[in-house]
């Protein structure tokens, strides 16, 4: 048994990992740095609307959807005589490859395929990281803490990212941002693999069939738990309300005049809005309030939220400056204290989320049933992305506003899901309780 002193030790390493992981995610996934530089290729040098730009894009959904099977792969069948240290390398060589490849493209399909290799690449490094957070967590009792830790180092590196990107699409061509984009991107996979080396320490392993078979039928009971089906339920239902990603930044170049300067500016404040977040969430909301309480509180904070975006479609707040800020305007003003608010309340929510998910996960089947249940939170989110595209543009004649409220009224609507969760609730009431006693 670990001494408190090893057991610290441990602690801090898992923190190192999982902060280098989610720092270089912060970079190199799909919405870091080419996330602008992407946007603003298809919609100026392609001349895509947003539903189609959303629609070229759903495909990278692809590798985060399937993410359990990177779990069993890595699981069951080492590669190399190890389980974890060499599908790191490999995955995050393919990224770095993918990423290397998209700096010579301008045709749409191979600018996806080359994004599809990054994808790949980052979800498979994603779910071994995840796998250690649940499992280490679960032990530690520190699920919420190290979740907190990933997601504040993943957008500490957003911050800069969303000012490198806004940066490169109002200095170069739509062509020439991607592409510069993508080579600073390729930098954090071999971040990955260096830190990899370091950090990460395994023994070597092999090829076990009977216990592949013995935990697949375990795998399979799984699936009959009604808690890990209201759990799934629940995310889903969640993250399916219509988003206006896409149609927003269409909105904010078209209706609003934003520069895409100031674009990368609103997505510096928001990921500077997810630090704030994550590091309240984990110094003072973490292990402080019940799952039903935060769940509740965000369902309700982020109804107000996605409601207060209706500030942003009155067309004459663009036209009108603010006093004592310069050549900033209105809603230019209102577009930043919103971004930072929302993006708070945001990571608040999500981190609740994710913190369902992971308690939710049986014993011997962390990895894999986290894995499961991410993969609901992004095919459901993908999902959301389209509607919500295709509805802006093709039902509501490009308005913005009918799209807020739709999004709001789904988001309100999740509170009819909760006596789903009782389940889980009553469960984690009985643990605390258990807890309190001795």
């Amino acid at each position: 048994m670990d001494s408190p002193k090893q057991e610290q030790s441990l602690i801090r390493r898992l923190m190192i990992f999982f902060g280098l992981v989610y720092f270089m995610q912060g970079i190199g996934q799909a919405s870091g740095l080419v996330s602008q530089p992407l946007n603003f290729f298809f919609k100026e040098a392609l001349g895509l609307n947003p539903a189609q730009t959303t629609e070229y894009l759903a495909i990278l959904t692809l590798p985060w959807v399937i993410k359990p099977l990177y779990g069993l792969l890595s699981d069951f069948i080492p590669l190399f005589g190890y389980r974890r240290k060499s599908y790191m390398f490999l995955m995050n060589a393919i990224a770095a490859g993918g990423f290397l490849w998209l700096t010579g493209l301008n045709a749409p399909g191979q600018i996806v395929t080359a994004m599809l290799l990054t994808a790949f690449g980052t979800a498979a490094s994603d779910v071994l990281c995840d796998a250690v957070m649940v499992e280490s967590g679960q032990a530690n009792d520190l699920t919420k803490e190290f979740q907190a830790t990933q997601w504040l180092w993943f957008n500490v590196a957003a911050i800069g990212t969303a000012w490198a990107g806004g940066y490169l699409c109002d200095h170069l061509s739509p062509t020439s941002a991607l592409h510069t984009a993508a080579m600073i991107s390729m930098f954090a996979p071999i971040a990955v693999m260096t830190g990899t080396f370091f950090l990460v320490k395994e023994k070597k392993a092999q090829v076990n069939i009977d216990q592949l078979k013995s935990t697949g039928k375990s795998f399979l009971s799984v699936f009959k738990s009604k808690t890990l089906w209201a759990v799934a339920a629940f995310i889903a239902f969640w993250n399916f309300s219509p988003s206006f990603g896409t149609p927003f930044y269409f909105h904010m170049v078209d209706n609003l005049k934003f520069s895409q300067g100031f674009i990368g500016l609103l997505g510096m404040l928001g990921a500077i809005g997810s630090v704030i977040g994550a590091w309240t969430f984990r110094r003072w909301i973490a292990g402080r309030f019940s799952t039903k309480f935060l769940l509740a509180g965000s369902v309700a904070l982020g109804t107000v939220s996605t409601l207060s975006n209706l500030l942003l479609v009155t067309p004459y707040l663009s036209t009108m400056s603010l006093p004592l800020v310069g050549a900033f305007t209105i809603s230019q003003g209102i577009a930043a204290g919103l971004t930072l608010v929302f993006s708070v309340v945001s990571m608040w929510a999500m981190l609740a989320i994710l913190g369902l998910a992971a308690d939710a996960c049986p014993a011997q089947a962390e990895g894999f049933t986290f894995a499961f249940l991410m993969s609901v939170y992004n095919f459901a989110a993908q999902g959301s992305a389209i509607v919500g595209a295709r509805l802006y543009t093709y039902v509501l004649g490009s308005h913005l506003a009918p799209l807020i409220w739709i999004s709001a009224g789904f988001t309100l609507a999740a509170f009819l899901l909760f006596p789903l969760l009782r389940g889980v609730f009553k469960a984690e009431a009985e643990k605390k309780a258990s807890g309190d006693k001795k």
